[in-house]
């Protein structure tokens, strides 16, 4: 047996104590940064939303929806995590979230007060505040024009603490967004100012009709991130790293479309209604000049013909300086409604409201003239509108879709709706422009039906694969012999209350997009209307 001396023996197990002692300061400080990971990656995490914040976040039948719902889905498979997902009264969500009951929270305003308890994503969506006024309310643009009035807010808006010091205005909270857009239709309230998005999916959802935006945004403007609890900095990692992805490919603008991409039409600035009817006034003075010196029967003459050498000019042409020139035109189309306002608003002085169903007549033929008026001159102001502010790869399907679900189209309307290579359907352009061009033609198709007939909408690629085609095809009673060349006119239009201006619009969009739309047949059986665009490779 070999003799180690005692020191030897001594030195050895310390430096065996030592290597044990360092192994396990370095296991628990690892422990301390990989058991949360760990931890979470054994059990799901859980993230809880708002139940009563649609579109972003909503119970539908008792199951989770909305924006923010749909974009945590996608990101749990982008970043392979199991995500569950709760929602519940928001007071709630932040109890949960600061006891340690869940992990994060699925979309939250951001603010410097709540980073004591989270940490927020990089942004998702942004919240911003509007005036929501009746569409006939041309006075209320600004909250000073509110001055005075009663104004609608949802008692739980981010915006309600800060309207609540303006002493110029009155607040009436209510329990909901919905309920003081009824306060506003019942005419209980002058204006109801809402979250965007939020007053928008409810007008859409609920088919309130006759409620439009007015001005420009109000308030401040609140960035929408996803949260996690205060510490996990690798799981908020990973989700910025996941957001990042759906970036790249596009997926986050699909799903913002999917829930925001429809949006009420917003009125004219009434600055430029006032600049455009003065423009238009003094060009009819000059115009009754020339009256008094050139006959009738000739001015017809030249008017014909200058209307159409400015309609082959329009696409080459800036459209706000051709409009100038058409503002004879414009004079000839307005003075019959203004002529009908005039002699109505004489009669009312004359008889007064004695008879009240006369005067109650009276009011409503000025409402359908004002309206003729107001129709004439949005679509003359729309045709100035058509370059594309946003062009993109676009779906023609989808765009299809969206339509007819907006339309309100008759069960008795038969539908044959079909695509050939349904995801090659696709072209550069601005998506409300199609869509704008589509509603056009279809409504046409739809109203010279009548009641009953059979709607027919085939989309496919050329022969040569270098157009996406759509033929939109009734039953109607077809276009007369007289008008087939007409059609794409300014200012023709065989329809009494009709402006003239839907199909040439439609044909400055398409041409502007270097396609073409025309008639493709026509009988007593029906029509036919062919669009062609480019073919635009999705990337």
């Amino acid at each position: 047996m070999k003799y180690i001396p005692k020191g030897r023996s001594q030195l050895k197990i310390k430096r065996i104590f030592i290597c044990l002692s360092i192994s396990l300061i370095i296991f628990f400080v690892l422990y301390g940064f990989i058991t949360p990971d760990i931890i979470s990656a054994e059990k799901p995490l859980v993230f809880a939303g708002n139940d009563r914040f649609a579109p972003y976040s909503y119970l539908s039948d008792d199951s989770p929806d909305g924006y923010s719902v749909d974009l945590m889905k996608i990101l749990s498979a982008a970043i392979n995590a199991d995500i569950r997902i709760k929602l519940m009264p928001w007071e709630r969500c932040i109890e949960e979230l600061k006891t340690g009951k869940i992990d994060g929270l699925l979309g939250v305003p951001i603010y410097k007060e709540r980073e004591a308890y989270v940490n927020y994503s990089r942004p998702v969506a942004e919240i911003d505040f509007a005036i929501f006024v009746e569409s006939g309310n041309s006075y209320v643009n600004s909250i000073k024009s509110l001055e005075g009035t009663v104004v609608g807010v949802h008692k739980e808006s981010l915006i309600t603490e800060t309207l609540l010091k303006d002493k110029r205005i009155k607040i009436l909270e209510t329990e909901s967004v919905i309920e003081a857009l009824n306060k506003l239709k019942n005419r209980e309230v002058t204006a109801v100012i809402a979250e965007k998005n939020v007053a928008l999916y409810y007008i859409q959802q609920k088919k309130i009709e006759g409620i439009k935006i007015a001005g420009s945004p109000v308030g401040p403007v609140y960035e929408y991130a996803l949260a996690v609890r205060k510490g996990k900095t690798n799981l908020l990692k990973e989700i910025n790293r996941g957001l990042t992805i759906l970036e790249e490919n596009s997926t986050l603008k699909k799903v913002k479309r999917k829930w925001f991409g429809l949006r009420l039409v917003e009125p004219f600035p009434w600055k430029m209604v006032v600049f455009m009817t003065a423009g238009i006034s003094g060009v009819m003075l000059i115009l009754v000049g020339i009256l008094w010196v050139i006959s009738l029967n000739a001015t017809v003459k030249i008017k014909t013909g200058q209307i159409q050498q400015m309609s082959q000019k329009m696409i080459e042409k800036d459209k706000l300086a051709v409009l100038g020139k058409l503002a004879g035109q414009i004079a000839h189309e307005l003075r019959t409604p203004l002529s009908i306002i005039n002699n109505s608003v004489f009669l009312l002085h004359k008889e007064g409201s004695k008879n009240r169903e006369l005067f109650e007549k009276r009011l409503r033929i000025l409402e359908d003239k004002i309206k003729l008026t107001s129709n004439i001159l949005e679509s003359i102001l729309s045709y100035s509108r058509v370059k594309a502010e946003i062009a993109a790869t676009i779906s023609v399907k989808e765009c299809i879709e969206e339509v007819l679900k907006d339309m309100d189209i008759q069960k008795s309307i038969e539908q044959n709706i079909s695509y050939e290579k349904e995801e090659s359907l696709t072209v550069f352009m601005d998506f409300h422009q199609l869509y704008s061009v589509l509603r056009n033609v279809i409504l046409n198709s739809i109203q010279d039906m009548g009641k009953k007939g059979r709607l027919t909408i085939h989309a496919f690629l050329s022969d040569d694969n270098s157009t996406v085609n759509v033929r939109i095809c009734d039953t109607g009673r077809g276009i007369t012999e007289s008008a087939e060349n007409e059609i794409f006119n300014l200012f023709y239009t065989s329809k009494i209350t009709g402006t003239g201006l839907g199909l040439p619009i439609s044909k400055s969009i398409i041409e502007t997009n270097n396609g073409r739309i025309y008639l493709e047949k026509t009988s007593k059986k029906g029509s036919c209307f062919m669009v062609e665009l480019p073919f635009s490779q999705t990337k």
